[in-house]
């Protein structure tokens, strides 16, 4: 049989076939992170975070800390007449705080002003009730406590402890408070520091400082707490069966975030 004939030789001018043309992808628009929900942050000027001086007579005798207790920052009559009338304010409340994961009503009432409507603040996990009109007697009290220190703060807690069963444990404020001015009205109430850290070893030459240190915050006084203080120290307001009578604690911060 003939055998079959060969197949012609391709063309020369026959075109293999085209690669696919790759498609280039088009890129995700980025994601956008979902905004944190952050508290205000308030700018205070250099010229209003200024430290405390010119109190040096005042001064604490603490370890690692810049303290000052003032006892007749104002007269007692005085401080009794703002006690009876800070009493009145419509602001107070009990906030309701989170321990352990479990809702407490705190014992105390407080009240919250701050001098910048996008300031608000956290208190054990728990957003403080903020009042931004400050009736005229808290803002003459402010003035005040500005104009004799030479600093200016944007915040004030007020705490009512109705009687000696209502205390504070030991704790320290946040570091980011750069002073802290508290002021006391009303009923006399024990004030205790403790360091983080013992005492050091006795020797011949005693300590300059001392680790722990215990007094009565009087009507009308002014402790002011600024510097490494809340690094290093722990304050407290024990219970005082004895004590009756009811005490405000205005609390002036220069809070920045």
């Amino acid at each position: 049989m003939p055998s079959p004939p060969h197949a012609a030789p391709a063309s020369s001018t026959a075109r293999s076939p085209s690669p696919k043309k790759r498609t280039r992808a088009t890129p995700s628009p980025p994601q956008k992170e979902p905004k944190q929900k952050r508290r205000a942050r308030v700018t205070v000027e250099p010229d209003e975070t200024t430290q405390v001086t010119g109190q040096d007579r005042y001064k604490l005798p603490l370890a690692d800390a810049d303290a000052y207790y003032i006892p007749d920052f104002v007269d007692s009559l005085t401080a009794q007449r703002w006690h009876d009338e800070l009493l009145k304010l419509e602001e107070w409340y009990q906030p309701t705080l989170k321990i352990y994961g479990k809702p407490v009503t705190q014992s105390r009432k407080i009240a919250a002003f701050a001098t910048d409507p996008s300031l608000d603040v956290k208190y054990s996990g728990t957003t403080v009730r903020m009042s931004y009109d400050y009736p005229p007697l808290l803002r003459e009290i402010q003035d005040l406590v500005e104009a004799k220190l030479n600093v200016k703060f944007n915040h004030v807690m007020l705490n009512l402890y109705e009687n000696g069963q209502i205390y504070i444990g030991n704790h320290r404020d946040n570091r980011e408070n750069r002073v802290i001015a508290s002021l006391s009205l009303g009923a006399p109430r024990t004030f205790i520091l403790t360091h983080d850290k013992p005492p050091p070893l006795p020797s011949a030459q005693p300590p300059p400082s001392v680790y722990s240190h215990r007094f009565t915050l009087e009507n009308g006084s002014l402790v002011v707490m600024q510097g490494t203080m809340q690094q290093h120290w722990k304050h407290q307001i024990p219970k005082e069966k004895l004590v009756t009578q009811s005490r405000i604690s205005l609390t002036f911060r220069q809070l920045v975030f």
